[in-house]
Order: structure tokens, then C-alpha cells, then sequence
């Protein structure tokens, strides 16, 4: 019963026009989790009501070697938090500062127009974090 629930849920999410490679990291659940010891943690709230909380590690160059979210929010939050965190590893903190909804949205394969508020989340999220970051090791531009 449980399997046949998470396939009318896959099924309806294709109906709502969500693209098949957005579909596949929502059910795979990709950097969903904490991360022990992360370099940063922020958490942020959408206007919708969603709630994202970042974990990131970075190395002392700076690089983003990990990272991953908890979350309270709906399935196009999730999406656009994962492949927020796909792109940004292995970048360095300038270069994940760079990274844009648009990323996001073609990382995706597109989005439904009603969810792209999601990608705007997911880089709130993200550009919290590297604020965070920055002012903790004294790099803030402020």
C-alpha cells in the first residue's frame, strides 16, 4: 500500500508539471539529512511558509565540499534545495555566491510557474549561508 501511494504521488507531481530529472530528486530524496560537524548552518523561512535548514562544509579553501538540508515544505522546495546543493559543491564560496535561480531552474529541467518561488527559496538559502560564512571568517564585504 505504501509503494502504490508513493507512486500516485510521483504520478500526480508529473501531472502538476514538474519534469522527470525534479521528480527523480524529490523521490530519491538527494542532500536530504544534517551533516555532523558542518562548517555552517542556517536556517531560512519562505514567505510561503517553507522551512529550510542548511548545513554546509567548507574547506579551508573555501571549497563547499558537502552539503545537505532538513526541511519543512512542499515537494518544490525540496527539489530546488537539492539541486541548489548539487551545483554549489565543489565550488568555491565566490563561486556559489554566482549561482542563480535560473541555475537552479535548468538544473531542474524547468519548473511549473507556480513553483518557481521554490528556486528563489533555495537561493535565499544558500546566499544566508555564505553571508554567514563570510562574516564568521571575516570576509564580509559589509
Amino acid at each position: 500500500m505504501t509503494r502504490k501511494l508513493k507512486e500516485e504521488e510521483l504520478r500526480l507531481m508529473a501531472e502538476l508539471g514538474y519534469p522527470k530529472k525534479a521528480i527523480e530528486l524529490y523521490a530519491s530524496k538527494v542532500n536530504v539529512g544534517a551533516i555532523k560537524n558542518p562548517d555552517i548552518v542556517t536556517t531560512y523561512l519562505g514567505r510561503c511558509g517553507d522551512f529550510i535548514e542548511l548545513y554546509l562544509k567548507i574547506s579551508k579553501e573555501g571549497i563547499v565540499k558537502n552539503g545537505k538540508f532538513c526541511y519543512v515544505g512542499c515537494p518544490g522546495s525540496v527539489m530546488c534545495v537539492s539541486a541548489m546543493i548539487k551545483l554549489v559543491k565543489g565550488k568555491n564560496v565566490d563561486e556559489a555566491k554566482k549561482i542563480t535561480e535560473r541555475d537552479v531552474i535548468n538544473a531542474l529541467g524547468g519548473l511549473p510557474t507556480e513553483k518557481l518561488d521554490c528556486a528563489k527559496l533555495a537561493i535565499a538559502t544558500l546566499r544566508k549561508a555564505i553571508a554567514e560564512y563570510e562574516k564568521m571568517k571575516g570576509r564580509s564585504e559589509i
